[in-house]
């Protein structure tokens, strides 16, 4: 098994934190697989690409400047279409010298103009997400959240602790974190998409 394109760590890394040996290639497929599992679940949880990617993204125009788009920080608009048709042939690509990426980094602004209401009307490819060069900060602790997460995976396993809530040692019942270890869900709540989700339609009548 391949790690996915959106993978939050290496596999080497992986190997240092579960103290393995980098040498040892018996676990390779199951540390790839929990790699995969856990950056696709913290995308899941924060309900957004978190590490820098392309998207393609079909938006409605409300007669507006301003176009935010579901996915950020933007890092590169590549093409901007407004098309009634919808059809976003080569005529309808918008010169990049008449809009600009928002401080917020998560929407488009037209320079002196508007976005035209229809539906559908309007195409953005775009690159959005976090990269080590222009973020190391947050992309160091998503992966050190994606980090934890596996290890929490891999250490059930190991002892037998699935489903469970405690087991016994002699005498004495001791607990077992059943649920995702806590410091992972404040990392994720600072990433999370938050938002109520705008009715993607257009405005009419205007």
């Amino acid at each position: 098994m391949a790690l996915i394109s959106n993978a939050l760590t290496s596999i080497e890394t992986v190997k240092s934190h579960l103290a393995i040996s980098a040498t040892d290639t018996s676990q390779n497929s199951r540390l790839e697989l929990l790699i995969n599992a856990a950056s696709q679940r913290l995308d899941t949880m924060c309900n957004r690409a978190l590490k820098e990617r392309q998207h393609i993204e079909y938006r409605s125009g409300r007669r507006s400047n301003i176009l935010t788009l579901r996915e950020w920080p933007i890092t590169l608009v590549t093409e901007l279409n407004v098309d009634s048709s919808s059809q976003f042939g080569p005529t309808t690509v918008i010169d990049n010298s008449l809009y600009t990426v928002g401080d917020d980094n998560n929407s488009i602004i037209l320079l002196g103009e508007y976005f035209a209401s229809g539906f559908h009307n309007i195409k953005v490819s775009y690159t959005a997400g976090y990269n080590a060069t222009l973020h190391p900060g947050h992309m160091a602790e998503l992966e050190l959240a994606c980090l934890w997460l596996i290890e929490w995976f891999y250490k059930h396993r190991e002892r037998g602790d699935m489903g469970r809530t405690s087991k016994s040692k002699g005498d004495e019942s001791v607990g077992i974190l059943a649920q995702m270890p806590p410091m992972i869900r404040e990392i994720v709540q600072d990433h999370q998409r938050l938002e109520i989700p705008m009715v993607d339609r257009p405005v009419g009548n205007l």
